[in-house]
């Protein structure tokens, strides 16, 4: 099952949603036909698989690790670098999820749990900082969080799959910035060193 994923994501990357069969995937997966129904009953199936996987990936890499000692807005930093370098890696297959999720309901809410995830670690972030007393009681998280996982992933959108000129660094640095600035968390200063 493992070997049809990857094979999976390979082709969907290469060809799209659309374009691509079913004996494509087979095929990079150098197994037969037959063998794809053993796990996966269609086209639409394994693209579920290929995304759930998309989707642990980048929330594990976006992870800030427990105990990492960093202030307020160094995890800020931290999580917007990794998720912007975890984007990148799964740009392809990001964007052939939001072409899908525009037609078919099954991939809407597709797209919908993937926001989910990242909306709720957020949230429970934001509710963090406010039981610590760094961030006002009266932003709602739920909505905080929403706007800002908006801002970051569809900036990463519109320059990592639709091709704007954007500098990584000053890219993180200002996404970094304005979410901490949203929530009322001192930004500090770096030095070129700092710079990762």
């Amino acid at each position: 099952m493992t070997k049809l994923v990857e094979a999976a994501a390979v082709v969907f990357a290469r060809k799209g949603f659309l374009d691509t069969k079913i004996t494509d995937i087979t095929t990079e997966a150098g197994v037969a036909n037959g063998s794809f129904y053993t796990y996966f009953e269609s086209k639409e199936a394994i693209f579920r698989a290929v995304i759930d996987e998309v989707n642990e990936r980048m929330f594990t890499k976006s992870r800030v690790p427990a105990g990492a000692g960093c202030s307020p807005y160094q995890r800020i930093e931290h999580a917007t670098r990794a998720y912007v370098r975890a984007f990148r890696e799964e740009a392809g297959l990001l964007m052939i999820l939001e072409q899908v999720a525009t037609f078919s309901p099954a991939f809407r809410e597709m797209r919908r749990e993937t926001r989910r995830f990242f909306r709720s670690r957020t949230e429970r972030g934001i509710r963090r900082f406010q039981e610590a007393g760094l961030v006002s009681p009266s932003l709602p998280p739920d909505y905080t969080a929403a706007a800002l996982i908006s801002m970051v992933s569809n900036f990463c959108y519109m320059w990592l799959v639709l091709d704007e000129d954007y500098d990584e660094e000053t890219a993180i640095l200002t996404l970094s910035r304005l979410w901490a600035q949203a929530l009322g968390i001192e930004v500090e200063p770096r030095t070129g060193s700092e710079a990762s």
